[in-house]
């Protein structure tokens, strides 16, 4: 019998790509899946389209919510919905090469999350010639729960992971803004993930995306300095919350355990502006396991920055 996977979708105002994303999964060349879709108060035509799929195949299952619940909660309760052995993330608006679900079945083995890098496309579904992460990322693999404190190479859209995996990632912790980097957290903790050279996902961006960064719309070099300054106070206060969310986490080893307790302590009082050398100290001797996913000729142009006496960088070096 060959193993269930469950595809976990979320749908909001998604009338204008969701047929490209169930036609590249109905298209799958693994066919034993159910798609579990959960609407989070869509007001076009999404929802027509889904009923008009699903009248035409019963692997599609349409939830819809009463409320809104912001896209976190809704991929945790779509999460929740799954029967499969396994379970697969997708986004509205996206593409799946074929032969991704039989791919990662055929390389997940003993790992408990199976991810791959994603191939950029525009919203006329154009390749765009760039990848999501690389080159001016890695990929990350093994048990590696060090590498997503700063940053994170698994993008939702990209991954499957074990269906017992679950207990763990829910309920996702309410100051956690982004559930792929819990997933990922958690799958590389409990266990270790591997991903796939090529990339199995076609990820679209384009204007209106929930994840899509703000326009920089900048007054005076004065408001551009203080708008950076509000961002970079911001991705520690984001830090911050990780770190509390991965220190409760059990499992977690005495290192990680010491580098979130000093990561906390220090990004509390970023606002401060000081200069911490336990800070300096954690960073050189972690290095190769926090900073992981940048390429090798970066880390140390990182450690230089956070050694800075400029106000702005000293002491965050992680800015996207």
């Amino acid at each position: 019998m060959h193993s269930l996977i469950s595809i976990a979708m979320c749908s909001y105002n998604g009338e204008r790509f969701i047929k490209e994303q169930i036609d590249s999964i109905l298209e799958q060349t693994y066919m034993n899946f159910e798609l579990i879709i959960v609407d989070d108060g869509s007001k076009d035509n999404t929802i027509k389209i889904i009923k008009e799929y699903q009248s035409k195949d019963s692997r599609i299952k349409l939830f819809q919510n009463e409320k809104n619940l912001g896209f976190v909660k809704n991929f945790e309760k779509a999460i929740s919905l799954c029967n499969g052995e396994f379970i697969a993330l997708a986004d509205q608006d996206d593409i799946w090469k074929k032969n991704k679900l039989e791919v990662f079945l055929k390389n997940i083995n003993e790992n408990m999350l199976i991810y791959s890098d994603a191939i950029l496309i525009d919203e006329h579904s154009k390749e765009t010639g760039n990848q999501l992460i690389r080159p001016d990322g890695n990929l990350v693999k093994g048990k590696c729960n060090k590498s997503f404190i700063f940053y994170n190479c698994v993008s939702g859209n990209t991954l499957m992971f074990k269906k017992e995996l679950v207990k763990d990632i829910i309920p996702i912790p309410k100051d956690v803004t982004f559930h792929d980097i819990w997933i990922a957290f958690l799958a590389s903790t409990n266990g270790t993930i591997t991903f796939t050279d090529e990339s199995m996902t076609y990820y679209r961006r384009y204007n209106e995306q929930v994840t899509k960064n703000v326009k920089k719309d900048y007054k005076s070099i004065r408001d551009r300095l203080n708008k950076k300054q509000n961002s970079y106070l911001l991705h520690a206060e984001n830090l911050v919350n990780y770190c509390k969310a991965f220190r409760n986490v059990k499992n977690i080893d005495e290192d990680l355990k010491e580098i979130l307790d000093i990561f906390i302590e220090h990004y509390s009082h970023y606002k401060e502006g000081y200069f911490n050398f336990k800070m300096k100290a954690c960073l050189i001797k972690y290095k190769n396991e926090l900073l992981a996913i940048k390429r090798e000729k970066t880390r140390d142009r990182y450690i230089n920055r956070y050694s800075s006496k400029n106000k702005l960088l000293k002491l965050f070096f992680y800015s996207i």
